[in-house]
């Protein structure tokens, strides 16, 4: 025959001696689930339901009375909460009764006597109501005091969310000031670079003595040409963030684009035995759209695709058009997306790839990059006004589900 169920009580307290102490108290009896913050504690009630609730009225987020408060709303039955503190006087005792507490604890807790308490307060046992002449003015200060702490919150929102604002402007000038001062001494670089080819390939002597020379001077020269690649999309990225790069639409033809794009990853995608294909509805088919930003986002998403999806794998390029709008997906049958990874996909610098596998490549299978590949798409579509979103059924390196890219471009009239 099983035992019965203990009662189960919730106790948020911010302090983690003060946590560890009443677990140990309470835990021949009880079932003890302990919170360090009143959202935390929130969410624990909210999953399962408790028999007790023990809150500190000072927590760092949310005071004892609100969570008390909240409690009556979100779980019924109501949940009995007994307030945890060193004021169990004057208005602390009645604006915690007026929401919603049923008793008080005395801090510092005495242990002999605090299991029989818990006891006590899980039996129904409440402190006396407020009065009715003194309902409305309790009331009333926890109206005061909880608009006041949230006045106060939404300052520091404000505040934080200007201080963010000012973060990511400095964030996006360092960027673009280092991308500048990079690409001087890259443009030279590339410059001596391509005169050495020159040499190493038209002396015959040289190129016969020493094929690993000319072996490294095409492996640099495609560095360089990367490296440039790099600093123009974080130039790029860096103004649409800000606004400071106004999209110059013309008539181009997407599919052509695209093919382009996928002409310039034909190489590494057959290296690695990869189906890299291209559906177009209509070839020729015309948008109004930049034909600067437009190869960047092919570029990256093919690139994208090339790096999550395994040797022998497929990438598919869908391009239709519609009267409203520009449709274009990209399918791989690579390792997909975790769900959990899909809202944060686009966010400057996050990576779904495990750095420590340490390789840097745009087309390598798990190849790392800078993270910046999918925020640049993100810009670029909302610089067309358009929606860019991704679709996977989850992330597997054994049976590659896959995932979709989709970016839908609103089709303009042109002026």
């Amino acid at each position: 025959m099983s035992s019965p169920a203990r009662p189960y009580v919730l106790y948020i307290e911010d302090d983690p001696l003060s946590r560890r102490l009443v677990s140990k108290v309470l835990a021949n009896e009880f079932e003890v689930a302990t919170a360090a913050t009143g959202l935390e504690g929130l969410s624990l009630a909210q999953r399962r339901r408790p028999d007790l609730v023990l809150t500190d009225l000072n927590l760092p987020d949310l005071n004892g009375e609100y969570i008390a408060a909240r409690l009556q709303t979100l779980i019924e039955p109501a949940v009995p909460v007994v307030a945890v503190t060193a004021q169990t006087t004057g208005d602390y005792v009645q604006r915690s009764l007026a929401a919603g507490c049923v008793g008080f604890v005395s801090k510092p807790i005495d242990i002999s006597s605090f299991p029989d308490t818990v006891r006590a307060y899980l039996s129904g046992h409440k402190v006396d109501k407020l009065s009715s002449a003194d309902a409305p003015s309790a009331v009333h200060a926890l109206m005061l005091d909880m608009a006041q702490k949230l006045e106060g919150s939404a300052r520091r929102v404000q505040e934080d969310h200007v201080e963010l604002r000012q973060l990511e402007r400095t964030k996006n000038t360092f960027l673009t000031q280092v991308a500048h001062e990079l690409r001087t001494p890259l443009t030279v670089l590339s410059g001596y670079i391509q005169m050495l080819q020159t040499r190493l390939h038209e002396a015959t002597e040289i190129g016969e003595r020493y094929p690993d020379m000319l072996e490294l001077g095409d492996q640099s020269a495609d560095g360089i040409k990367r490296l440039h690649r790099l600093m123009n999309e974080i130039v790029v990225m860096a103004r649409l963030s800000t606004n400071q790069l106004d999209t110059e639409k013309s008539i181009i033809r997407p599919a052509h684009i695209a093919q382009d794009v996928i002409e310039e990853f034909s190489e590494p995608a057959s290296n690695r035995n990869i189906n890299l294909m291209l559906h177009a509805q209509d070839m020729d088919a015309v948008f109004l759209g930049d034909p600067t930003l437009l190869p960047m986002l092919f570029s990256n998403l093919v690139s994208n695709a090339l790096k999550f999806t395994p040797d022998g794998g497929t990438v598919a390029v869908q391009i239709d058009s519609f009267p409203e709008a520009l449709y274009i997906s990209v399918r791989d049958t690579g390792v997909g997306i975790a769900a959990e990874s899909l809202p944060l996909l686009f966010k400057p610098f996050y990576s779904g790839i495990d750095v420590s596998r340490g390789r840097t490549s745009k087309t390598d299978f798990m190849g790392m990059g800078m993270g910046l590949g999918l925020t640049l798409i993100a810009r670029i579509v909302e610089a067309h006004k358009g929606k860019v979103w991704a679709e996977s059924p989850g992330y597997d390196e054994q049976k590659f589900p896959g995932s979709t890219f989709h970016v839908l471009l609103p089709v303009e009239v042109e002026a």
